[in-house]
């Protein structure tokens, strides 16, 4: 009788999902290159999905305080900010997500 061989490799399933590259706050638009910031490629997805979901509830917070006393500009520029991060974060990660390691996230 055959007996399957131990692996000490992880299943498909097991791999970290990983982030690929994405610009944050363009300084030109339509222009990636433009950049001063980016998402980091071959993060776990899961460290950048736990930061997105931080900042979107600090920029829940900072708008709820504004919506009582108004908004200036370095409060809109701060929210936006916060928002850009965030979907950087969001975007860098549903590719491995939908498809894991295989077409999305750094290699």
């Amino acid at each position: 009788m055959s007996h399957p061989k131990n692996t000490t490799m992880p299943l498909v399933a097991q791999e970290a999902l990983l982030t690929q590259a994405m610009p944050i706050f363009l300084t030109d638009v339509g222009n990636p290159e433009s950049s001063l910031l980016q998402v980091c490629p071959g993060k776990p997805a899961s460290e950048a999905l736990f930061l997105a979901s931080t900042l979107m509830n600090s920029t829940r917070g900072i708008l709820e305080r504004l919506t009582e006393g108004g908004m200036g500009a370095n409060e809109i520029f701060a929210v936006r900010f916060l928002v850009e991060s965030s979907t950087a974060l969001v975007d860098a990660s549903l590719q491995s997500v939908e498809f894991g390691n295989r077409q999305g996230g750094a290699q």
